[in-house]
């Protein structure tokens, strides 16, 4: 996906306010990207890092060709720091390495010292406190670049030091339109459509071993779901001992969350995007007599992610709860 034609086609907005910024040389000290499941945020804070950075002065935005680009995209340039907060939830350790690195002379010729933050919704305590003060008095020609995927759940404490940029999500039906003239499989691109915002993203993960793997693990569980024991056990033997890291819980979370939200709106009779799986969201409104409660659940279990627990447990609990099992 070229960053640069996502943004110009999909998201005006942001891409006048970066081309100003960047033709004017004017960066405000810390940007928040702010958009849905599905917007490859991550990937835009890389490239606005790569077009504040590159040394192709015949363009606005980043050449991805030029020395500079090179190096950020293999995260070798000295003055350019990413944490990610989708892997793992971010500690004070990986903010105080920012600060530590930051705060002496820019090892690069440019001067200029920029850290992305990956969902900053996945912060402790202690690594938010350890950020606000420095986003409150940066070292001269630091920039920092955060994200997230719901900015309600930031503090606004955060959010009063950031110039928040809004990402619009692209309209579903034509996501899939799209993915599915590309060459992607209908079933596939209905479910990837509510997590990547780009139809050429949709065909490339639709073709990963590792979503083919998780999506048949988790789709066999919702088979299972017109009975809630059956349904239990099928995620306690098969699906708790093939998530081997934080990151696959959350998508796991994720991917039955969007199950649960298309079935309450199913139960409306409002249209759904998950047209190839609608006798598994019938089942899903058989047996949960309160979705809405029980999607909260769901939200509320995967944001305690960001903590230290069992999350075997968690899984089981959050189910039978949501389940009423």
């Amino acid at each position: 996906m070229k960053i640069e034609e996502y943004l110009e086609k999909n998201q005006q907005i942001p891409y006048k306010i970066f081309k100003n910024a960047l033709e004017r040389k004017t960066f405000f000290h810390a940007y928040l990207l702010n958009g849905s499941l599905g917007t490859p945020l991550l990937e835009i804070a890389k490239f606005l890092a790569k077009s504040i950075l590159c040394d192709d002065e015949n363009t606005v935005f980043a050449c991805d060709n030029c020395i500079n680009c090179e190096r950020i995209e293999n995260n070798t340039y000295a003055d350019f720091i990413i944490v990610d907060g989708k892997s793992q939830t971010i500690k004070k350790e990986d903010i105080q390495n920012i600060i530590t690195a930051f705060s002496s002379t820019s090892t690069e010729k440019k001067g200029i010292k920029i850290y992305i933050i990956n969902l900053v919704e996945n912060m402790n305590v202690e690594s938010i406190n350890a950020l606000l003060k420095f986003l409150e008095e940066p070292p001269t020609e630091t920039y920092a670049i955060l994200t997230t995927e719901n900015k309600y759940r930031v503090l606004p404490t955060i959010l009063s030091r950031t110039e928040i940029i809004d990402f619009s999500l692209i309209d579903k039906n034509e996501l899939i339109k799209n993915a599915t003239n590309l060459g992607a499989n209908k079933e596939d691109a209905e479910i990837l459509s509510f997590f990547y915002n780009d139809a050429n993203t949709i065909l490339n993960i639709s073709k990963d071993d590792d979503f083919i793997a998780s999506k048949e693990i988790t789709l066999n569980a919702l088979k299972k779901i017109s009975d809630p024991k059956e349904f239990i056990f099928e995620i306690e033997v098969n699906v708790i001992p093939s998530l081997k890291t934080k990151e696959e819980i959350r998508f796991f979370f994720d991917f039955m969350i969007v199950f649960f939200k298309e079935a309450l709106k199913y139960s409306f009779n409002e249209e759904t995007f998950l047209e190839s799986y609608v006798n598994i969201l019938q089942d899903l409104i058989k047996s949960c007599s309160h979705l809405d409660e029980s999607i909260l659940t769901l939200i509320n279990a995967r944001n305690e992610l960001n903590y230290n627990v069992n999350t075997s447990l968690l899984i089981i609990h959050a189910f039978k709860k949501a389940l009423e099992v």
